[in-house]
């Protein structure tokens, strides 16, 4: 019998080992893969971004080639007027009775230079309307761009942070979020998250308070906060938040009973009423 409970231990050990070897050797596998394709990801990134640019230059160059062509037909077609007015105007002097060569050169120099300076006038205030368009449309288009680019990346960013497992990598990538947009609730409530997994709850509930204060509506920060709260000792803020999150984001009471973070205030009486009612189903 001591026989049989010995090899029957000894199986139970192989066994053990060989599944912690497959899944070390599944997870090796794994990880070059998932980095293969952030890579590539980035990769098209950046191929559409220089495909936008050059397209973007592109249009531009036609549209200024455009431009310069209508503008060398406008000048060619004032001048034949002008012409045509020298004509006129000198048979109108001449019906009149200005007869002196000397009064028709004068008063015809003097219509032609009110003439031109008139129409010079109006091309270099179409000419300086037209640049100051083009100005502006192509610092739209970049900015369009860039914005285009960021938000590629970020999501790029958000893809690679749900792959780690290491909190300090999701606090690093989190971080480059922020630097793209800081004006996100979202990033600061997931990095609050990533922060109390290493024990840092007072730099938790910053992080809550900072999402709270761009986005007072959302739930996940309360909860967030909640958290903070429950770890440093706060009983009573910790209910409120947790109230809060879930009033704001009813889909976080299938979390409540398995958050380790409360299990200091599990034993409380308001705490016990919160369980109570997600079990009937009511509202917070």
């Amino acid at each position: 019998m001591k026989i049989f409970l010995l090899l029957f231990s000894i199986f139970i050990v192989f066994s053990f080992a060989n599944d912690i070897k497959d899944e070390k050797i599944e997870k090796q596998l794994y990880s070059p893969l998932i980095e293969r394709y952030i890579l590539d990801e980035l990769k098209e990134i950046r191929i559409d971004h220089h495909r936008l640019r050059s397209d973007v230059e592109q249009r531009i160059s036609r549209a200024e080639v455009t431009q310069t062509d209508r503008s060398a037909r406008y000048i060619t077609d004032t001048i034949g007027n002008i012409f045509y007015l020298i004509a006129a105007a000198t048979s109108i002097l001449i019906f009149a009775g200005w007869n002196s060569l000397r009064d028709i050169k004068k008063k015809t120099e003097d219509i032609v230079e009110a003439r031109v300076e008139q129409i010079t006038q109006k091309y270099n205030e179409k000419l300086d309307s037209l640049q100051d368009t083009l100005t502006e449309q192509s610092k739209r288009i970049l900015e369009n761009q860039n914005k285009i680019y960021n938000t590629q990346f970020i999501h790029s960013l958000w893809m690679r942070s749900n792959l780690e497992t290491n909190p300090q990598s999701r606090i690093d990538i989190y971080d480059e979020i922020i630097k793209l947009n800081n004006n996100d609730a979202e990033v600061y409530a997931y990095k609050a998250d990533a922060v109390l997994e290493i024990d840092e709850y007072e730099w938790a509930l910053n992080l809550s308070n900072k999402a709270i204060e761009i986005d007072d509506s959302y739930g996940y920060a309360y909860w967030q906060r909640s958290c903070a709260n429950a770890e440093l000792g706060n009983l009573g803020e910790a209910i409120s938040d947790l109230e809060l999150a879930l009033q704001k984001s009813p889909n976080l009471k299938d979390d409540v009973e398995n958050e380790t973070s409360f299990s200091d205030i599990k034993d409380t009486k308001e705490f016990r009423q919160i369980l109570s009612q997600i079990e009937r189903g009511a509202t917070i």
